[in-house]
């Protein structure tokens, strides 16, 4: 097993991919939150200031009188006593008569827009000779008729902004090294609550890697997050599957060797046997013997191998293609009439109708054959075995009908195990697993296997029902 790299962050953990969808959102935020915070010190400071500009234009205003049309204004010294020497701050004033001509100060000084007669005050941002400036202005009724244009004066102040700028980087910064600070801490919390949630998780990997290569046990989910535990049933699922698997495969070792054995012991005596021989006729009869003994032996590891390959377990019945039973069951019947010829058994097929059906057709294929060949070597000579095929509304049937002793409704329930025969009955060139190869790739096919008697009672009908829907 391939040991973790130490200092190199894996690109798939689940703590790089978290950094990975978090860490350009939190980037995106803070880069919001930051701009909001300079633009929220920025209006707090304006708003500060704001009110020492107000006031000043408000002491400006109480100082403007006019008399027969003569205006008059006496700024006072308190106006600027807020700007004082060590204030890099510049300051503008200029009032314009009713009619729009400057009394005093800054011609080009104009009045933010929007002013209403009603002497409220109108802050706004502007340039004044290339520097920007926070310009204020009110308007003062002076109640004199000599006045031209009317008796509405407007009182304009300005100041530059760099104080106002740097007060509110001060508070940005300031605002900021606690947003840093704090993010700095959650992410630290955040380290500890990930290290702690995946804690779990490493326990789990720790208690699997310990495991013996052959425990295939369930993992048992303790003190693991409930979202992980889908993909501890799923694990468990899958070694439930291999374990299954595994045991299949013991259980044909052991049959595949336990029933080979007695055939290479008898092959080994009939080979001494012969050996000692010394007349070519007995010669040739233990050939004879040898050559029986080794078919029977050839079909039985066939037969086994058949059945590894049938088991569900195994996972070879592979997918499910169209195919038509009664073409494959005409083409295994004819393909078995040399064997039935060689025992005086007639075959005969009844079926001429399309029995279409989803299945493996190799599969199919030796299913079949085991039902025929099987009922071929339990007739007696001179009887006839029938392979039928029918199709219904729901489903597709195949009937494989000896005349030979048949079962015994007691015995039924036992002949699908493996290597079971009945005593008494049949040969010794029986296996045992033909019934049981049947069982397996019908169940494989969703299939239902009944037997019961044939016609009249005689023999052995074996009749098997694939239904058509999917459910």
């Amino acid at each position: 097993m391939p040991e973790h790299s130490v200092g190199r962050p894996d690109r798939n953990s689940l703590r790089a991919r978290l950094a990975r969808w978090m860490l350009p959102p939190l980037a995106a935020l803070i880069a919001i939150n930051a701009a909001l915070s300079y633009l929220g010190a920025l209006d707090a400071v304006d708003r500060a200031y704001d009110r020492s500009l107000g006031a000043s234009i408000r002491s400006i205003a109480e100082r403007v009188h006019s008399l027969e049309g003569d205006i008059s204004v006496d700024i006072p010294s308190s106006t600027f006593a807020t700007f004082d020497a060590d204030t890099p701050e510049r300051v503008y004033h200029a009032i314009f008569a009713p009619d729009g001509h400057l009394v005093t100060g800054y011609a080009e000084l104009a009045p933010p827009a929007g002013l209403r007669d009603d002497g409220s005050l109108r802050f706004a941002g502007a340039d004044f000779r290339g520097i920007p400036i926070r310009v204020g202005a009110m308007r003062k009724r002076l109640y004199d008729p000599a006045l031209a244009g009317g008796d509405l004066v407007t009182i304009v102040f300005a100041e530059s902004t760099d104080s106002r700028r740097s007060l509110a980087t001060d508070l940005f910064v300031e605002s900021l090294k606690r947003q840093v600070l704090i993010i700095g801490l959650g992410a630290v919390v955040l380290l500890f609550a990930l290290r702690s949630a995946f804690r779990p998780l490493l326990a789990l990997h720790d208690t699997i890697e310990q495991r013996d290569e052959e425990d295939l046990t369930p993992i048992v989910a303790k003190d693991v997050p409930s979202e992980v535990h889908p993909l501890i049933r799923a694990i468990n699922h899958h070694m439930e599957r291999i374990s299954t698997m595994l045991a299949s495969r013991r259980r044909f070792l052991t049959d595949a060797a336990h029933q080979i054995r007695t055939p290479l012991a008898v092959l080994t005596t009939q080979a001494e046997v012969g050996v000692r021989q010394t007349d070519p006729a007995a010669m040739r009869d233990t050939f004879r013997h040898v050559l029986r003994s080794l078919g029977n032996t050839q079909r039985m590891a066939n037969q086994l191998l058949a059945l590894s390959r049938a088991e569900p377990a195994n996972g070879l019945i592979g997918d499910k293609v169209p195919c038509d039973l009664t073409d494959l069951a005409r083409e295994v019947a004819a393909d078995l009439v040399p064997l039935a010829l060689a025992r005086d058994i007639e075959i005969a097929f009844e079926g001429e109708a399309a029995t279409p059906l989803a299945g493996n057709e190799a599969m199919l294929r030796e299913m079949v054959a085991n039902l025929v060949d099987n009922a071929i070597r339990y007739s007696s000579a001179g009887t006839q075995v029938v392979v039928s095929a029918a199709s219904h509304p729901d489903a597709v049937e195949l009937r494989v009908t000896d005349q030979g002793p048949g079962i015994a409704p007691e015995e039924r329930e036992f002949v699908f195990r493996r290597f079971y025969r009945i005593l008494g009955q049949g040969n010794a060139e029986g296996s045992g697993l033909g019934l049981a190869i049947v069982r397996e790739i019908a169940h494989a096919h969703r299939g239902r296997i009944t037997l019961e008697s044939g016609p009249d009672g005689r023999g052995l009908q074996v009749r098997i029902r694939f239904p058509l829907n999917e459910g």
